[in-house]
């Protein structure tokens, strides 16, 4: 059995693609004996039950009995037994609410947002106290906290000889594991998309390693796709329980693995695999791609879909892989994807159908990049033509292209209900510097053109990108402060991020021509995937992260957080269930 499985954490409101997509692409070459579980869900669901939970109580209360009775404390041990008497009291106060907010979540109450910030602030409390035996490890809803840091594998590997803190390694443990166990399993992979699955995707893989040592454990997703040449160089220790890692795309090499581990057991034939032979780690060169039309629409059996916190399903889909335009100074996608490549438009119409008819699916979150104009107007085109009726957001790269021809009244036709912008700046010499090859008439058009169709609109910017002066920084934050329409405009939201100089970005190549003059990553973080540096040009780092503290506060002043801000799937389900009554008034003067 091939075992597939997402770790903790994602958000929790949609399942994440990647294992839809391999398990669909393994389906349809005749290898059905696939299992996906998105654990990340899963977890949270079962920490948010009283009844699941009563064991963690009961720990909480003998812990804070046996610590209480000591005649000494360390510093640390003084702060748990603080954080054990406040949770004794909270999870007291809380069990009979933390099932209710759970379920109402995924009820109609979902659309009342005093309530769906209540259920949220309730269950990130609830994490909060209830894993206090795990002090100082945190949980919430989003995310994790732990004293080990995910860029060390050092550290990530310490961690599994702390169970009492890494709760992932002991509620995987107690919960998950012995019924994984019980499969009768070949091959187990893991997907590790972002920094917070690190330690506990790694955990897992560690787990079912110690106890099943026969299993080959793979590891895919972007992460380790960054960190090709720290895994080729340094012999790292995590070969100790993970047998090998597919960068870059994984379909055809997950299905090649498969066919040579049950076959002639020669992985140099399996592209895009990292692993160990004879002794010394292997790099399947050069790295492939997928020819993206063959592949079949994502396959969701298996997910507990109705474990995540909605009301409605929103399901993922792509349209494209990579960015087209492949030149922003700071984006390390182009390094993840190699090339850029699309999905054709009837196909992806297609997948929308089937996945509309097989979930009753009506809203669809495009994980691309940046979706291409030419596609999204075909797109578009041929939804409106078949009568399909489905909302859906994406990201979009300003263009020029996009304000012809009526192709955002198209596009609002089609379902669209929210576009989502890597804005970056609205200051044109920070743009040039970015090489965004975006002009800021532009973005004006555009958002004037959003704000009268009644397109909801996000943008991403950035504060402290090198050369840029905190002047330059303002630009960016009064364009969405000073414009009240737009923050009045239903669904805006904006992040504003603090640059991060990540591996791969063409900055990393060339950091002199941004007045960079050192860029360095602290030698024992190996899983490290960006640098700190030193500039001559600009703010310096202390100047960028004091304006970024203030400037997060005061767009955070102006710009609520809960829904659109929290949770772009959420806010998408919002703009469908508050516009159905004027969607038909909207349609009808667009017509």
């Amino acid at each position: 059995m091939i075992y597939l499985v997402f770790p903790t954490s994602w958000h929790p409101s949609q399942p994440y693609l990647s294992l839809p997509s391999l398990k669909a692409f393994l389906n349809a070459h005749e290898v059905h004996d696939v299992v996906q579980r998105d654990l990340a869900i899963e977890l949270l669901n079962d920490l948010c039950t009283w009844e699941k939970t009563k064991p963690l109580y009961e720990r909480i209360v003998r812990e804070l009995n046996e610590l209480s009775s000591r005649p000494r404390l360390t510093s640390v041990e003084a702060e748990k037994l603080n954080k054990l008497r406040e949770a004794e009291e909270i999870v007291m106060a809380l069990k009979d609410q933390i099932d209710s907010a759970v379920t109402s979540q995924r009820s109609q109450e979902f659309y009342d947002i005093d309530r769906y910030m209540e259920n949220l602030k309730i269950m990130d409390v609830w994490l909060d106290n209830i894993l206090a035996p795990y002090y100082p490890s945190q949980l919430t809803v989003i995310g994790s906290q732990m004293r080990f840091s995910p860029y060390s594998s050092e550290e990530v590997i310490n961690s599994f000889n702390f169970p009492e803190e890494n709760f992932f390694y002991d509620l995987y443990q107690q919960w998950y594991l012995p019924e994984i166990l019980r499969e009768d399993i070949d091959i187990f992979g893991i997907s590790i998309t972002s920094v917070e699955q690190i330690i506990s995707g790694l955990t897992l893989a560690h787990l079912v390693k110690q106890n099943r040592p026969e299993i080959h454990v793979t590891v895919g997703g972007s992460v380790f796709t960054k960190l090709v040449d720290r895994l080729e160089n340094d012999g790292s220790h995590l070969f100790d329980f993970v047998d090998s890692f597919i960068v870059h795309e994984g379909e055809t090499p997950l299905l090649r693995l498969v066919e040579h581990l049950r076959g002639d057991g020669d992985l140099s034939k399996v592209p895009n695999l990292i692993y160990k032979r004879d002794g010394k780690v292997a790099v399947n060169r050069p790295f492939a791609k997928e020819e993206l039309n063959a592949l079949p629409t994502p396959d969701f059996d298996g997910l507990p879909l109705d474990l995540y916190l909605a009301p409605e399903l929103v399901l993922p889909v792509m349209g494209s892989r990579g960015c087209y335009w492949e030149k922003c100074a700071f984006c390390s996608i182009p390094f993840d994807h190699m090339d850029f490549h699309v999905r054709y438009a009837e196909n992806v119409v297609n997948d929308f159908k089937v996945l509309q008819k097989k979930y009753n699916c009506n809203h669809f979150f495009f994980t691309d990049e940046a979706l291409p104009i030419n596609f999204l107007r075909t797109f578009a085109a041929k939804i409106v033509e078949e009568k399909i009726d489905v909302q859906w957001t994406g990201e979009l790269k300003f263009e020029k292209s996009l304000l012809k021809d009526d192709r955002m009244d198209l596009l609002y036709k089609s379902g669209c209900r929210k576009l989502i912008f890597g804005l970056e700046s609205y200051n044109q010499r920070v743009l040039d510097s970015m090489k965004k090859g975006v002009e800021l008439s532009w973005v004006d058009e555009t958002a004037e053109r959003c704000m009268k169709l009644g397109i909801a609109m996000h943008f991403y910017l950035i504060c402290g990108f090198p050369t840029e002066t905190r002047e330059e920084a303002m630009d960016s934050i009064n364009f969405v402060l000073n414009n009240q329409r737009l923050l009045d405009s239903p669904g805006f939201s904006a992040i504003l991020s603090q640059f991060d100089l990540e591996r791969g970005a063409p900055i990393e190549k060339n950091p002199g021509e941004w007045g960079i003059t050192k860029i360095y990553t602290p030698p024992e973080h190996d899983l490290s995937l960006g640098y700190s540096y030193e500039s001559t040009i600009g703010m310096t780092a202390a100047e960028a992260n004091e304006l970024y503290q203030q400037l997060i506060e005061k767009l955070g002043r102006e710009v609520m957080t809960f829904p659109h801000n929290y949770s772009l799937s959420d806010g998408l389900l919002y703009l469908a269930h508050h516009q159905r009554n004027s969607l038909t008034e909207r349609l009808a003067v667009l017509a």
